[in-house]
């Protein structure tokens, strides 16, 4: 631990992956700066978290599973770039065979990219997927209130969105997609923030699908959770502090700051502050001075995700030898032990690189909301209950070998996930509240980024643009600029992006005529198939 009295150039509170980034991306750019990161939890990974499961019945046999965090994508070129720089491997998640989706307590198969009820629901669907695309493919990720309509949509929740345009049919399927996507009800996002997270992803069905270039194509041998161990080698464990949370933060007059941890009442002294936490973990903190009005607005309106994951590991992959992917979406319409909704949200292959088979899945939104409140062992036999509708009791009973469980609403320091997400009318302030620095503080965390928010890719993209910040603000006069530092601060961005607007996605209009035309003259000359 440094000297209380030593000047620290840098230091980053918050020890997930985009914090560590920042810091080593400090180190690799300006290796004159010292840097120093505080970590409250007692682990490194933040919003990732790889643990050991048993994958054998007879021998203490096990595998490495995440409980977090955990796919990535090539189109995601910030990770990518960055699991390459630290020799981690990925490989493909399997999806193949026919998914499950369980609407109205009705359980169906289907090998298409969604479900398939009817002809109508169908053409519905694509009807509601390319209108989703195109409201999202409109929006400006740096400034989302330069999108066209975007007072109506900051007043707006995404049910209110979706109200006019969805029937009852396929409302299930699309909440069901909200609860897993953002671990929140249609209801409780903002439109705008909801196509904004999207659009920062190349839109919704990138954010839901398996297949390449989507958002669920791959994953990282070993787990994710290595992303920032090896980081932290890179930056030297004797530059991360754990079980260091903050308290109080102070900004001097003289340029200082001066930062008091919880507990011990150890102090640091700095130049500059990287907060990479996640912004319902910035409220809690005393600054001095406050934060701006339009950061404390905005933190305030950000509720973080209700969310727990899950994962059975089988001695067999069973689903796969009956043509099944393991892929099952539900709208939680089955609800065991008496509760007014099912645990059921999203389920997935979750086999290892090794070959232990395994299923994993999440419980969000109103699901987890209402699941949190049971025991382990009910929530364990709820899923089951589940899984045995899907696949067969006896299959199920036959080849499980454990149940493991992370209740990411009861993380200390985190307080749920996967993401934070704006409430009504807060969106005004979204680009400065999130993202601007303030004096001396700066501001990562996935959650602030404009590539993949609220993934991984995102909280590296974060990470960079306030290393980028920081490194700009302590150079020397007499050094020259590096555009592959200063092209990613907030200042630069901000003035590139200040009177960009994106051109009108030219689906707007074209297939929404050619779907409604479709189905109408399927109804004209194939009206059996709608009865």
């Amino acid at each position: 631990m440094p000297d209380e009295e030593e000047m620290i150039d840098v230091i980053v509170v918050g020890a997930g992956i985009s914090g560590l980034y920042a810091a080593y991306r400090i180190k690799q750019k300006a290796p004159h700066l010292t840097v120093l990161v505080l970590e409250a939890k007692d682990r490194v990974g933040g919003r990732t978290l790889t643990v050991d499961l048993k994958s054998s019945h007879e021998e203490n046999i096990t595998d490495r599973f995440d409980l977090g965090g955990q796919w990535v994508t090539d189109t995601q070129v910030n990770i990518t770039s960055l699991l390459q720089e630290l020799q981690l491997e990925t490989y493909e998640q399997y999806h193949t065979g026919k998914s499950i989706a369980e609407l109205h307590r009705r359980i169906r198969q289907y090998s298409l990219s969604m479900p398939f009820v009817s002809l109508l629901s169908f053409l519905e669907s694509i009807y509601n997927v390319f209108r989703l695309e195109s409201l999202a493919a409109n929006v400006q990720k740096w400034n989302p209130m330069k999108t066209r309509n975007a007072d109506y949509l900051d007043r707006h929740t995404f049910a209110h969105l979706m109200r006019p345009w969805i029937n009852n049919s396929m409302n299930p399927l699309m909440t069901a997609a909200i609860r897993t996507v953002f671990g929140c009800e249609p209801e409780q996002l903002n439109a705008l923030f909801g196509l904004t997270y999207a659009q920062a992803g190349g839109g919704f069905m990138r954010l839901t699908l398996s297949e390449p270039g989507c958002a669920q194509e791959k994953k990282i041998k070993g787990g994710s959770q290595q992303v920032s161990e090896l980081l932290v080698e890179k930056i030297g464990r004797d530059k991360v502090l754990l079980e260091t949370p903050v308290q109080k933060i102070v900004q001097n007059e003289d340029g200082t700051v001066v930062i008091t941890t919880i507990g011990n009442q150890t102090t640091f002294q700095c130049r500059k502050v990287i907060l990479a936490i996640p912004p319902s973990q910035i409220v809690p903190i005393q600054f001095e001075p406050m934060l701006p009005g339009y950061k404390r607005e905005m933190l305030k309106h950000m509720p973080i995700g209700s969310y727990l994951k899950f994962i059975f590991t089988f001695d067999k992959a069973f689903w796969r030898e009956d043509g099944l992917s393991g892929e099952v979406i539900s709208d939680g319409s089955f609800a065991p032990l008496g509760l007014s909704i099912g645990p059921m949200t999203y389920l997935i292959d979750g086999t290892t690189s090794h070959g232990t088979p395994a299923l994993l899945g999440f419980i969000g939104g109103r699901c987890a909301s209402v699941w949190t409140s049971v025991t382990r062992e009910e929530r364990r036999k709820g899923l089951l209950e589940c899984l045995s509708r899907y696949f067969g009791g006896q299959k199920i009973t036959a080849h499980l070998i454990e149940y493991a469980e992370k209740d990411w609403n009861l993380e200390p320091y985190s307080g749920g996930c996967p993401c934070h997400n704006a409430t009504t009318g807060s969106m005004k302030d979204f680009v400065d509240g999130l993202r601007k620095p303030y004096k001396n503080l700066h501001f990562a965390a996935t959650e602030t980024a404009t590539q993949w928010m609220g993934y991984m890719d995102g909280a590296v993209d974060a990470g960079r643009r306030t290393a980028s910040e920081v490194i700009v603000a302590l150079r020397p006069e007499d050094q020259p600029k590096d555009d592959d530092i200063d092209e990613y601060t907030f200042e630069n961005q901000n003035r590139k992006y200040q009177h960009y607007r994106i051109p009108r996605s030219p689906f707007y209009y074209a297939i929404p005529i050619i779907i409604v035309s479709l189905a109408a003259l399927s109804k004209i000359f194939f009206p059996k198939i709608f009865s």
